[in-house]
């Protein structure tokens, strides 16, 4: 461990520093950084790895002293070896007053901005998802008959109580506002080029979703994944395939349209029968154009449930396509049971597949399952000259991807 993280104690030792602040001023603040959800690395990979991620964490906030922090301002620990932080800021340079409850407001807004992000991927690769950091704070006003030592521990509680009702109050901001996007309609639909290798010719385009500008979910991941969290991916996947097929008009009318969808939403009333025909109609949108994406994941987990309704929408003439294939899970016989019109090979079997071994071997497997059962085999998430040459020369015909072509974001 080095001299940063070794220097840190806990507030044990800066007792009589805030004794001496609080007879003298009558109050002072502690900041918590909460990121304790960590300790999980200790029980899953060892007390070794643990100290290696929460020695990331330590550096981390020590990069940001004097920046999001002053020099000044004592950066200690609720516990030896903890990773609760406790930020005891330095008194205003400035002004009669001591520090207030808005002067903290400040500085968590800024450090939930700037060192937070940091520190959640300090787990990587041990968590996959980042763990969330919570940041609060307490206030403590002197009191002659009370122990500081009390006074501390009292306010260090008062602010993790704090956290977690700021936590839940997040929550809610965050789900009335993708509610809100839901109800508004405030989706973005970029199309992406899906073309041949060989010459660039446009097969077709994959709608891409994502929230409009102001909205705080104009990452397609962070729009998905809160819609995950609170059980409101069908409400956004029906309102994704609209906007994308309203949207269709300013795509070729040869072009086919790849749409991405829940298997749920297949059973949407109003994604079938006439419903469906009349809406279509509307756009302009033959069936003959439609391609249906669903991940090969989500197929395995609802495999019955999807074949039922799978010969519904292709005896319209819609096709299908299983993306991410080869991400991971086990399903392969089940994907070519269904037999569908085009196999997406998952982007991390592409990524540097020129230089990868086991990549191209399963890229090798997925080409001979497609040729099997007559499926067109499609490269996403093509980045580079080598990986779509790489592709090409194994018998890849059509890729996706920055290399290729960019999304055409289309008005906002």
């Amino acid at each position: 461990m080095n001299g940063k993280q070794e220097s840190l104690t806990s507030y044990h030792s800066h007792l009589p520093l805030l004794t001496s602040q609080l007879v003298e001023v009558g109050s002072f603040g502690i900041m918590v950084i909460d990121a304790s959800a960590f300790s999980v690395i200790e029980r899953e990979y060892g007390s070794d790895t643990y100290d290696q991620v929460r020695g990331r964490v330590l550096d981390i906030l020590h990069e940001h002293r004097g920046k999001d922090f002053r020099h000044g301002d004592v950066v200690t620990l609720d516990e030896p070896r903890g990773l609760r932080l406790l930020l005891l800021l330095e008194r205003k340079r400035l002004g009669p007053y001591p520090i207030s409850p808005a002067d903290f407001k400040i500085v968590r807004a800024r450090l939930i901005t700037t060192v937070v992000p940091r520190l959640a991927r300090a787990g990587f690769p041990y968590l996959k998802n980042p763990p969330r950091i919570e940041v609060a704070y307490g206030m403590a006003l002197y009191n002659p008959l009370v122990h500081p030592e009390s006074i501390v521990r009292r306010t260090i509680e008062e602010a993790l109580v704090q956290a977690s009702h700021q936590r839940l109050a997040d929550e809610l901001n965050q789900r009335e506002k993708l509610q809100d996007l839901i109800i508004r309609s405030r989706i973005v639909t970029a199309f992406q080029p899906i073309v041949l290798l060989k010459d660039r010719t446009v097969l077709g385009f994959e709608a891409l979703s994502r929230g409009a500008r102001g909205t705080g979910f104009e990452n397609a991941g962070d729009l998905f994944g809160t819609a995950a969290r609170y059980a409101l991916l069908v409400e956004l996947d029906r309102l994704c395939r609209t906007r994308a097929l309203l949207s269709s008009g300013r795509i070729p009318t040869n072009a086919r349209i790849f749409i991405n969808t829940l298997p749920a939403t297949m059973r949407d009333p109003q994604f079938r029968g006439k419903s469906l025909i009349t809406f279509l109609e509307r756009t302009q949108v033959m069936p003959e154009r439609l391609v249906i994406e669903i991940t090969e994941k989500l197929i395995i987990e609802n495999y019955d449930a999807f074949r039922e309704t799978l010969a519904y929408f292709t005896d319209l003439g819609i096709s299908f396509a299983v993306d991410d294939v080869g991400a991971g899970y086990s399903g392969l016989e089940s994907i070519a049971r269904l037999k569908p019109h085009y196999l997406k090979i998952d982007m991390a079997l592409v990524r540097d597949v020129h230089s990868s071994v086991t990549s191209r071997a399963m890229v090798q497997a997925i080409l001979a399952m497609g040729q099997d059962i007559g499926s067109t085999v499609i490269a996403e998430g093509i980045q580079t000259r080598e990986e779509a040459d790489t592709l090409f020369s194994m018998g890849v015909s059509i890729g996706q991807g920055f290399y290729l072509a960019r999304p055409d974001m289309g008005p906002e």
